[in-house]
């Protein structure tokens, strides 16, 4: 119901818009007004889908808008303007020309990030500035090119009351999808991008595809934008879509709040009405933008949304704490069933086999010829000093890394060059020594997001709220809750990781990684920055965990008592070799395992 409430309240604005001429509600020029703050309003969501969601950056959005712009005049010149297809023609050509262009822009964003990502998208709105928007057939030149205002059946949107409903309608559909992209596989997989690459493929999210879709979903909406734009003003000119019109957007998201919809919105619609209705502002609103900018950067860098969120978190915290249900230091307790045992599932596969692995940055040597095998519903340890090659050899295994030479096999099956999210789709499973979540998701989103391979169903399916993406959205979600349930965090399901403490967040992330039922499992110094209470109650946890899943597991630990608790048999890496390995208690007494850790006495 949340998510239709905004669709409902801007349809009844768009029919408020369409009557209200008649009805005194609106003036003319009101509507008018209202109607820049509308198409600037779906700019922004086009924006906040690449920026907010996906981490991505984009300098170039005031391009796609413009092409929209232009390739509706360009379409209504050769259809006529009193054409009954002229509208819908231009919608479609404007949205496929903007998802077109917004996926050959993204194309960068597969191998740059950041800072050199911004550089590449700018050099795409400088190129659309000074050349695409410089051809004479498609923008007018300096005259620009002319576009009447378009039917919609019998109806002519010739008044700015009826071009801002059209407006509102186009708005609460966008809005409506973008609702839905968040609640589907996809939208999901965005946000894990937002929070980092590696820990995305690692949930099984195929980075670049994912990258791709975010930038043509992103490129559509512009588009869109860009078409009503041309309708509105009626004579579409470049000096609309400058480098500077896509900072201004970019300002808008900030300040809005990047990932707010509301707050995105919200920004766009009073940065663009204020200067119109306050006519002394103009001039003066570039200066009130950078100060507002600058403050929200100084003060709040998520906007006004984030602050709120802030706000209502501390008061949950406080409550817990009164109510002596702290989210921080608790220690939940087992979640045992009522018969007692649990049986375990049947083992049917998880085998690993690292044959002569070697590794090299530059001179350093960080593996050398290792090899290790982890059985079928095995623990296997890996244990050594700091630098040792526990984590790069993880890397190979999970596929973050490849090696310089040999091979890594995984039940069977050569993986050594399968990419990260490949991996987690047969069935490899991992944590990381810094935690591995999207911290600014819930609880429960982070675990509907690591069962992203055992969704199935593709983009259209999930936006368009199909049958079967509600029947495997339902099942993850109940899935999610049951494995809240059993690791003792049901209670936190709604708050998001960054204010969980360490020991629930490795619990949280130790459920994520068992969640699309993995065959091995890659441990990363799970019980990193725990004390020892916890550590030993984490241990409890892992071997539940792998009694019911029967899941093969691999385990980096500096803990010496977790290992020896759980694993059946250790590997202990030294200087990227294998020192030795063997049944883990016998290993770990060893002299020269002791000699590898303390050093030899002088």
């Amino acid at each position: 119901m949340k998510t239709l409430r905004g669709p409902i309240i801007i349809l009844l604005l768009a029919y408020a818009a369409v009557f209200g001429g008649i009805a005194g509600i609106l003036t003319q020029a009101q509507a008018n007004i209202l109607s820049y703050g509308v198409i600037a309003a779906l700019v922004a969501l086009s924006l906040n889908l690449i920026m907010g969601y996906a981490g991505q950056i984009s300098l170039a959005q005031a391009s796609f808008q413009g092409l929209g712009a232009f390739v509706t005049g360009f379409v209504v010149a050769h259809l006529g303007a009193s054409s009954p297809v002229g509208l819908p023609a231009s919608l479609v050509a404007s949205v496929l020309i903007g998802a077109l262009i917004a996926v050959v822009v993204g194309l960068p964003a597969l191998r740059l990030k950041g800072i050199f990502l911004a550089v590449a998208t700018f050099a795409f709105a400088d190129a659309f500035e000074n050349y695409i928007f410089n051809v004479q057939q498609l923008t007018g030149l300096g005259s620009g090119i002319t576009v009447p205002r378009p039917w919609l059946g019998p109806l002519h949107l010739d008044s700015s009351s009826a071009m801002l409903g059209f407006g509102l309608v186009c708005l609460a559909v966008v809005w409506l999808l973008d609702a839905r992209l968040l609640d589907t596989r996809h939208g999901r997989a965005l946000l894990a991008l937002r929070e980092d690459e590696q820990v995305a493929a690692s949930f099984g999210v195929p980075v670049s595809r994912e990258k791709l879709r975010a930038f043509l979903i992103s490129g559509a909406l512009a588009g869109l934008a860009g078409c009503l734009f041309a309708y509105q003003v009626q004579v579409v000119v470049k000096s609309s879509f400058l480098l500077e019109v896509s900072l201004t957007y970019l300002i808008v998201i900030v300040v809005g709040g990047l990932g707010s919809r509301q707050g995105v919105v919200a920004a766009a619609v009073l940065f663009t009405l204020l200067p119109r209705w306050f006519v002394w502002l103009q001039g003066w609103d570039v200066i009130a933008t950078s100060a507002l900018l600058v403050y929200t950067l100084v003060r709040h860098p998520g906007g006004l949304p984030e602050q709120l969120t802030e706000v209502r978190e501390r008061r949950e915290l406080k409550r817990r704490q009164e109510t002596g249900d702290e989210v921080v230091g608790v220690r939940p307790e087992l979640r045992d069933e009522g018969d007692g045992e649990v049986l375990p599932l049947p083992v049917t596969g998880g085998e690993l086999t690292v044959q002569n692995v070697s590794v090299h940055f530059g001179g350093l040597n960080a593996l050398v010829d290792v090899s290790l095998e982890v059985a079928p519903g095995e623990c296997v340890g890996l244990i050594g000093p700091n630098g040792a090659g526990k984590s790069t050899l993880f890397n190979v295994i999970s596929g973050f890394e490849t090696p310089s030479r040999g091979t890594v096999l995984f039940e069977g099956r050569d993986i050594t060059k399968a990419p990260a999210h490949a991996r987690a789709a047969l069935g490899i499973g991992r944590t990381f020594q810094q935690v591995g979540l999207v911290r600014d998701a819930t609880a429960l989103d982070n675990l509907l997001l690591a069962q992203h391979t055992s969704l199935p169903y593709g983009a259209a399916a999930g936006l368009l709220f199909s049958a079967g993406s509600r029947r495997l959205e339902r099942e993850a979600r109940e899935r999610a809750k049951a494995l809240l349930d059993e690791v003792g965090l049901a209670d936190f399901a709604g708050l998001r990781v960054r204010v969980m403490s360490t020991g629930q967040q490795r619990l949280l992330e130790l459920a994520c990684a068992v969640a699309s039922r993995p065959r091995l499992l890659l441990l990363d110094e799970p019980s990193a920055g725990m004390s020892p209470a916890a550590a030993e109650h984490l241990a409890e946890q892992i071997r539940r965990l792998r009694h019911r899943y029967a899941t093969g597991i691999l385990l980096i630990e500096h803990h010496i008592p977790l290992v020896l608790a759980l694993a059946d048999r250790c590997y202990v890496l030294d200087s990227g070799e294998v020192l030795v390995s063997g049944p883990t208690a016998a290993t770990i007494g060893r002299p020269e395992v002791v000699t590898a850790y303390l050093g030899e006495a002088v």
